[in-house]
C-alpha cells in the first residue's frame, strides 16, 4: 500500500513539475529585454571638458596663447583641450567649416585628468567661422568652441620720402672763403 501512495504521489506531483518548464521562459523574457534596458543605461561615464581653447602652439602641455580670431596670412591653428573623468574612452575633435566636416582626430584617454590638442593647416580661402567640437565615444557633443579666419587687412605701403623735382640748372656750392 505503501508503494501505491509513493507511486500516486510521484505520478500526482510530475504534473506538476512538467508545468513548471513551460514557466520558465517567462523568466527568460526579462532577458530577452534586457538589451532595450542596456540601451537606455550609459555604458560609460560622460565626463567632461575642463578647459578647451585655440592656440598658436603647444609647449610642455600648455597652450602658449588664446586664439579667437586667426588672419589668412597665418595658416596653422592648434585646438588644446583638457579632460576630466574620460579614462580609458575615445574623446574626438572633429573641425568644421561652414556646417562641413573638414578633419577628425581620435584619442584614446589614458587617464582621469588627461591633455590633448589637434591642429590644422589652413587654406587662405576659407575664411570665416570654424567650430571645433570635442565628441566622447559614443558621439555626444562635450564641447564646442569657435574661431574667425579672417583676411588679413592689406599693410599700407612703405612710405617713401619724395624727391625734390630734378632741376636742369647745374647747383653749385658757395666758394669757399679765402
Amino acid at each position: 500500500m505503501k508503494s501505491v501512495l509513493l507511486i500516486s504521489t510521484l505520478v500526482l506531483t510530475l504534473p506538476v513539475f512538467a508545468a513548471e518548464p513551460p514557466a520558465a521562459p517567462a523568466p527568460t523574457a526579462p532577458a530577452a529585454a534586457s538589451p532595450a534596458t542596456a540601451q537606455t543605461a550609459p555604458a560609460q561615464t560622460a565626463g567632461s571638458v575642463a578647459r578647451a581653447q585655440f592656440t598658436s602652439t603647444v609647449q610642455d602641455h600648455e597652450p602658449v596663447d588664446k586664439l579667437s580670431t586667426l588672419t589668412n596670412d597665418q595658416t596653422h591653428i592648434v585646438f588644446f583641450t583638457e579632460l576630466r573623468d574620460l579614462a580609458n574612452q575615445k574623446v574626438t575633435h572633429r573641425w568644421e567649416y561652414n556646417g562641413k566636416v573638414m578633419s577628425e582626430v581620435s584619442f584614446d584617454v589614458g587617464g582621469d585628468h588627461w591633455r590633448v590638442f589637434s591642429s590644422k593647416t589652413l587654406d587662405p580661402s576659407w575664411t570665416g567661422e570654424w567650430k571645433v567640437s570635442v565628441l566622447d565615444g559614443n558621439g555626444s557633443t562635450l564641447s564646442a568652441n569657435t574661431f574667425t579666419y579672417e583676411a588679413a587687412t592689406a599693410k599700407p605701403a612703405a612710405s617713401v620720402p619724395a624727391q625734390l623735382p630734378a632741376s636742369s640748372e647745374p647747383t653749385a656750392a658757395p666758394a669757399p672763403k679765402p
